[in-house]
Protein backbone atom coordinates (compact mmCIF):
# COMPACT_ATOMS: atom_id res chain seq x y z
CA UNK A 1 0.00 0.00 0.00
CA UNK A 2 1.18 3.36 -1.31
CA UNK A 3 1.24 6.52 1.77
CA UNK A 4 -1.16 9.43 0.75
CA UNK A 5 0.42 12.77 -0.19
CA UNK A 6 -0.54 15.94 2.43
CA UNK A 7 -2.60 16.75 0.30
CA UNK A 8 -4.55 13.74 -0.39
CA UNK A 9 -4.76 13.04 3.55
CA UNK A 10 -8.48 12.81 4.97
CA UNK A 11 -7.30 16.16 7.04
CA UNK A 12 -6.34 17.98 3.66
CA UNK A 13 -9.60 16.16 2.24
CA UNK A 14 -11.42 17.49 5.22
CA UNK A 15 -10.22 21.11 5.48
CA UNK A 16 -10.80 21.51 1.50
CA UNK A 17 -14.15 20.60 2.01
CA UNK A 18 -14.77 23.04 4.67
CA UNK A 19 -12.81 25.81 2.80
CA UNK A 20 -15.81 24.56 -0.51
CA UNK A 21 -18.27 25.15 2.11
CA UNK A 22 -17.76 28.30 3.16
CA UNK A 23 -17.15 29.74 -0.39
CA UNK A 24 -20.46 28.51 -0.98
CA UNK A 25 -22.17 30.03 1.53
CA UNK A 26 -20.66 33.75 1.22
CA UNK A 27 -21.59 33.62 -2.15
CA UNK A 28 -25.16 32.67 -1.45
CA UNK A 29 -25.11 35.26 1.22
CA UNK A 30 -24.06 38.10 -1.33
CA UNK A 31 -25.78 36.97 -4.68
CA UNK A 32 -28.52 35.01 -3.53
CA UNK A 33 -30.29 36.76 -0.60
CA UNK A 34 -30.76 39.85 -1.92
CA UNK A 35 -33.02 38.06 -4.29
CA UNK A 36 -34.77 36.26 -1.74
CA UNK A 37 -35.90 39.15 0.46
CA UNK A 38 -38.94 40.36 0.54
CA UNK A 39 -38.43 44.04 1.93
CA UNK A 40 -38.81 46.73 -0.82
CA UNK A 41 -36.58 49.79 -0.67
CA UNK A 42 -37.88 53.24 -0.34
CA UNK A 43 -36.56 55.79 -2.03
CA UNK A 44 -36.55 59.47 -0.05
CA UNK A 45 -39.27 60.53 -2.19
CA UNK A 46 -42.22 58.89 -3.76
CA UNK A 47 -41.58 59.63 -7.05
CA UNK A 48 -42.72 57.78 -10.62
CA UNK A 49 -40.54 55.78 -12.76
CA UNK A 50 -39.83 59.13 -14.51
CA UNK A 51 -38.14 60.49 -11.15
CA UNK A 52 -41.46 62.95 -10.95
CA UNK A 53 -42.58 63.82 -7.31
CA UNK A 54 -46.50 64.14 -6.06
CA UNK A 55 -47.57 62.74 -9.70
CA UNK A 56 -46.70 66.08 -11.51
CA UNK A 57 -48.73 68.32 -8.77
CA UNK A 58 -47.35 71.60 -7.86
CA UNK A 59 -46.36 71.37 -4.39
CA UNK A 60 -46.39 75.51 -3.36
CA UNK A 61 -49.67 76.08 -4.99
CA UNK A 62 -51.24 73.89 -1.77
CA UNK A 63 -49.82 76.71 0.39
CA UNK A 64 -50.64 79.66 -2.51
CA UNK A 65 -53.58 78.20 -4.17
CA UNK A 66 -55.35 76.34 -1.33
CA UNK A 67 -55.81 73.13 -3.54
CA UNK A 68 -53.74 71.11 -5.50
CA UNK A 69 -52.71 72.25 -9.12
CA UNK A 70 -51.02 70.45 -11.70
CA UNK A 71 -47.84 71.50 -12.46
CA UNK A 72 -45.96 71.45 -15.34
CA UNK A 73 -42.63 70.72 -17.24
CA UNK A 74 -41.98 74.14 -18.55
CA UNK A 75 -41.69 75.48 -14.77
CA UNK A 76 -39.72 72.34 -13.54
CA UNK A 77 -36.93 72.07 -10.63
CA UNK A 78 -34.50 69.26 -9.60
CA UNK A 79 -34.49 68.76 -5.97
CA UNK A 80 -33.32 65.84 -4.02
CA UNK A 81 -32.81 63.37 -6.95
CA UNK A 82 -36.91 64.46 -7.99
CA UNK A 83 -38.05 66.15 -10.74
CA UNK A 84 -40.30 68.85 -9.15
CA UNK A 85 -43.15 70.24 -11.45
CA UNK A 86 -45.16 73.73 -10.77
CA UNK A 87 -47.75 75.84 -12.44
CA UNK A 88 -45.84 79.00 -12.53
CA UNK A 89 -42.29 80.15 -12.76
CA UNK A 90 -43.45 81.94 -9.26
CA UNK A 91 -43.88 78.81 -7.64
CA UNK A 92 -40.97 77.52 -8.71
CA UNK A 93 -39.08 80.45 -7.49
CA UNK A 94 -40.83 79.99 -3.95
CA UNK A 95 -39.87 76.44 -3.67
CA UNK A 96 -36.20 76.86 -5.09
CA UNK A 97 -35.34 79.23 -1.79
CA UNK A 98 -37.19 77.48 0.48
CA UNK A 99 -37.98 73.65 -0.75
CA UNK A 100 -37.90 72.13 2.98
CA UNK A 101 -40.80 75.22 3.82
CA UNK A 102 -43.12 73.50 0.77
CA UNK A 103 -42.26 69.77 -0.02
CA UNK A 104 -44.54 67.19 1.28
CA UNK A 105 -44.33 65.92 5.09
CA UNK A 106 -42.45 61.94 4.39
CA UNK A 107 -40.90 62.33 1.01
CA UNK A 108 -44.73 63.00 -0.45
CA UNK A 109 -46.02 58.70 0.72
CA UNK A 110 -49.35 58.45 2.46
CA UNK A 111 -49.16 60.32 5.96
CA UNK A 112 -51.63 58.46 7.45
CA UNK A 113 -50.15 54.89 5.61
CA UNK A 114 -47.14 55.83 7.70
CA UNK A 115 -48.47 56.30 10.69
CA UNK A 116 -49.49 52.83 10.85
CA UNK A 117 -46.86 51.49 9.44
CA UNK A 118 -46.98 51.48 5.85
CA UNK A 119 -45.68 52.59 2.93
CA UNK A 120 -48.57 53.77 0.54
CA UNK A 121 -48.38 56.31 -2.78
CA UNK A 122 -51.05 59.22 -2.63
CA UNK A 123 -53.50 60.69 -4.53
CA UNK A 124 -52.45 64.66 -4.59
CA UNK A 125 -56.43 65.59 -3.79
CA UNK A 126 -55.99 64.31 -0.78
CA UNK A 127 -54.00 66.89 1.26
CA UNK A 128 -54.00 68.45 4.42
CA UNK A 129 -51.52 71.33 5.99
CA UNK A 130 -51.14 71.08 9.83
CA UNK A 131 -48.76 73.52 11.20
CA UNK A 132 -47.36 74.99 8.02
CA UNK A 133 -46.66 71.52 7.08
CA UNK A 134 -48.05 69.48 3.78
CA UNK A 135 -49.48 66.13 4.20
CA UNK A 136 -50.69 63.79 1.64
CA UNK A 137 -52.74 60.84 1.59
CA UNK A 138 -54.12 57.86 -0.61
CA UNK A 139 -57.56 58.50 -0.05
CA UNK A 140 -59.72 61.76 0.59
CA UNK A 141 -61.20 58.54 2.99
CA UNK A 142 -58.13 58.32 4.60
CA UNK A 143 -56.79 61.95 4.68
CA UNK A 144 -60.33 62.39 6.93
CA UNK A 145 -59.88 59.86 9.90
CA UNK A 146 -56.23 61.50 9.46
CA UNK A 147 -57.92 65.08 10.36
CA UNK A 148 -59.68 63.94 13.24
CA UNK A 149 -56.35 63.58 15.17
CA UNK A 150 -53.77 64.76 13.13
CA UNK A 151 -50.71 65.23 16.09
CA UNK A 152 -51.34 61.28 17.20
CA UNK A 153 -51.03 60.66 13.23
CA UNK A 154 -48.10 63.19 13.25
CA UNK A 155 -46.31 61.59 16.02
CA UNK A 156 -46.63 57.96 15.08
CA UNK A 157 -45.57 58.89 11.12
CA UNK A 158 -42.24 61.00 12.25
CA UNK A 159 -41.25 57.56 13.98
CA UNK A 160 -41.98 55.42 11.44
CA UNK A 161 -40.38 57.66 9.27
CA UNK A 162 -37.16 58.76 11.65
CA UNK A 163 -36.64 54.93 13.14
CA UNK A 164 -38.75 52.71 11.64
CA UNK A 165 -38.24 52.89 7.45
CA UNK A 166 -37.09 49.61 6.37
CA UNK A 167 -39.58 47.66 8.51
CA UNK A 168 -43.01 49.05 7.31
CA UNK A 169 -45.51 47.22 5.09
CA UNK A 170 -45.57 48.06 1.28
CA UNK A 171 -49.06 48.79 0.83
CA UNK A 172 -48.37 50.07 -3.01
Amino acid sequence: MKPSSPLTSRPAIFVYGAIVVVVAVMVGAVFVSPLLSTERQFADYNVDNDKVAIHGYDTVAYFTEGEPTKGSTEFERSWQDARWQFASATNRDLFTANPDRYAPQYGGYCAGGLSVGEFADVDPGAWTIVDGKLYLNKTKELRDAWRKAPEAHVANANYNWDNNRGNLRDAY
